[in-house]
């Protein structure tokens, strides 16, 4: 882990273009430290945080860049279901692709059809009501795809209820269960 916090922040270093003093003068600011080598891990946690703030991404070590952890602040609640969502679709075998980066293109795609043309680059910039119309654009789109691949084994009803008339969270439910039953 020591390892990886460290490699983070030269990166961060790198990519937010600071010359050799000013990242000095950061590392000491915040840790009394001008070298990496001689912090704890809670200090080298704390710099990667500073520069998340100062625009910094994480990205995995296929160079996607991935969620954000959830306790991270949001600016609207809405965006933390947004995300879960297109987790799990990618888990139910939807989504081929589970970053933040291609989570991103869906909401340009899918703000843009709300806002006059004009799509909103990053999930975490959603405003609320633009987060609450892709969160259920992608729960419609959620439980459609679901839906289908529940009548391809013959799954059309629950309790004598047809799915398609059931909310997003039940048809998302008896999906689930189906999964984890090896029916899917």
């Amino acid at each position: 882990m020591r390892k990886a916090l460290i490699a983070k922040i030269h990166i961060a270093k790198k990519e937010l273009n600071l010359d050799d003093e000013t990242y000095r003068g950061v590392l000491s600011h915040l840790t009394d430290e001008s070298s990496c080598s001689k912090m704890n891990d809670s200090q080298l946690k704390r710099v990667v945080q500073y520069f998340k703030t100062k625009g910094f991404q994480v990205k995995s070590a296929n160079g996607k860049r991935m969620s954000p952890h959830s306790s991270e602040t949001v600016k609207t609640p809405e965006i933390r279901k947004i995300r879960a969502i297109w987790i799990t679709m990618n888990l139910h075998g939807f989504v081929r692709d589970n970053s933040e980066s291609a989570l991103d293109a869906y909401v340009k795609r899918m703000s843009a059809n709300h806002n006059n043309g004009k799509g909103v680059d990053s999930v975490g910039w959603l405003s609320g009501e633009l987060a609450h119309k892709v969160l259920e654009a992608m729960k419609a789109w959620h439980k459609r795809v679901a839906l289908k691949r529940l009548a391809e084994i013959s799954i059309t009803q629950a309790d004598g209820v047809p799915l398609n008339k059931m909310s997003y969270a039940k048809v998302i439910d008896i999906f689930q269960a189906s999964l984890t039953a090896g029916q899917l």
